[in-house]
């Protein structure tokens, strides 16, 4: 799932409310991850691929709807699938779209999991598509877009709140604490009468945009808007925050008050590889890879890097296994079953602002492991699955070693 140049199809869905009594699940494919059978008999390259969903509402353990589409079709002109399926949905219900992606052609199936509401203030009221396209599949845009807004209320007035708020980034796993919720206040709110179910908005800052019906609305549709070029990093300044993770609080802070940051970032990573160039720009390309990648699976109501799963994939790299279900995440570094390999458990939490919003389930026992990758970093190595492995190999070895000396 998290690994960018992976060969399992990454299908993108989003659910919209078109109607009182509809929905439109819609889904946007990369054809290029889709595997090309060449027709010999019309000389030319075909796709194949199966859509199942399986709908559930809340407290049922079956599905009360199914749907499904096959496709077949050509593809050297074309790159991008974007289609739709309508189907029926009732208000005040809360559902569960299980959908089962099927590339035919390589026989190989991803699971996908959409939790979505059906009320006068939910969140799928709304289509938000960015310039020529229909719809756009991300919550997170950047300064100087320009917005158009689909939404099925028949209401003229519609209300944004717009917040300004920063967020730190996540602590190391090994520090446990207490959870406590903040209240936001906006900073502004704009009102707009439209006699139309469109509406364009620009976005002229960073923050967080909250689209409700009337103003007393607790959910709504979010907007999130960071840098100009979001999630990919362009600037030597958008560099240096994510190093908090991996420097000293001296090291960071001369960072932070370099004047020349090109400069200093040359100094920071060279210096972690006693001057070898290659091993530098070796660090900093799978660093930064990692930090943009983080931003891409893992962005919430903050940068994806400075999220839980952000910083645990920033640190460790993408994990061997990973385990998804309704409430959460389990991530394993190593083998299945292996009581040595590193486990990671995220809980998905209740955000009004976005469905991507996991925390980490921290422990102290995660102190040596964490300090151990972190070391190995500032040591100029990249830490991976790799030496996860060999550290699960290592403890097996002494675990054999020491059950030998007691029968002996």
């Amino acid at each position: 799932m998290y690994q960018k140049k992976s060969s399992i199809v990454k299908p993108s869905f989003k659910v919209h409310h078109n109607t009182k009594i509809s929905s439109k699940l819609y889904y946007k494919i990369n054809t290029n991850e889709l595997l090309k059978i060449h027709s010999l008999e019309e000389k030319i390259n075909k796709i194949s691929y199966t859509i199942k969903c399986e709908l559930y509402v809340k407290d049922i353990t079956f599905p009360i709807d199914s749907f499904k589409i096959s496709k077949d079709m050509f593809s050297d002109t074309l790159v991008e699938i974007i289609e739709q399926i309508e189907f029926q949905t009732k208000e005040h219900e809360e559902y569960l779209l299980k959908i089962t992606f099927t590339d035919e052609n390589k026989s190989t199936t991803t699971n996908h999991l959409i939790n979505f509401e059906r009320r006068n203030d939910s969140k799928e009221n709304y289509l938000i598509s960015l310039q020529e396209k229909e719809v756009y599949f991300f919550s997170y845009f950047n300064i100087k877009d320009t917005l158009s807004i689909r939404h099925n209320s028949k209401q003229k007035e519609i209300w944004i709140n717009y917040y300004n708020e920063t967020f730190p980034l996540a602590k190391p796993p090994f520090i446990v604490e207490n959870i406590n919720s903040v209240k936001l206040t906006p900073e502004s709110v704009l009102q707009l009468r439209t006699d139309s179910t469109f509406f364009s908005l620009p976005i002229n800052l960073r923050g967080i945009y909250n689209i409700v019906n009337n103003p007393s609305s607790k959910e709504g549709a979010t907007i999130l808007s960071f840098n100009e070029y979001f999630p990919n990093i362009c600037k030597t300044d958008e560099m240096i925050p994510p190093l908090q993770f991996i420097s000293s609080s001296e090291e960071f802070l001369e960072l932070k008050e370099s004047k020349n940051t090109k400069i200093a970032l040359d100094k920071f990573w060279l210096s972690k590889t006693k001057d070898n160039e290659q091993q530098a720009k070796k660090l900093i390309h799978t660093f930064y890879r990692r930090v943009e990648n983080s931003n891409k699976f893992f962005t919430s109501y903050l940068e994806g890097w400075k999220t839980d799963r952000g910083m645990i994939y920033l640190i460790f790299g993408a994990p061997n296994i990973i385990y998804q279900t309704k409430g959460g995440e389990r991530w394993i570094y190593g083998e299945k079953n292996n009581i040595y390999s590193l486990n990671f458990t995220f809980t998905k939490m209740k955000n009004k602002f976005t469905e991507n919003d996991y925390q980490l389930n921290r422990s102290v026992h995660f102190r040596s492991i964490w300090n151990t990758a972190i070391e190995s970093w500032r040591n100029g190595h990249i830490y991976s699955d790799i030496d996860i492995k060999k550290r699960i190999y290592e403890q097996e070895r002494r675990q054999r070693q020491s059950q030998f000396y007691f029968w002996h």
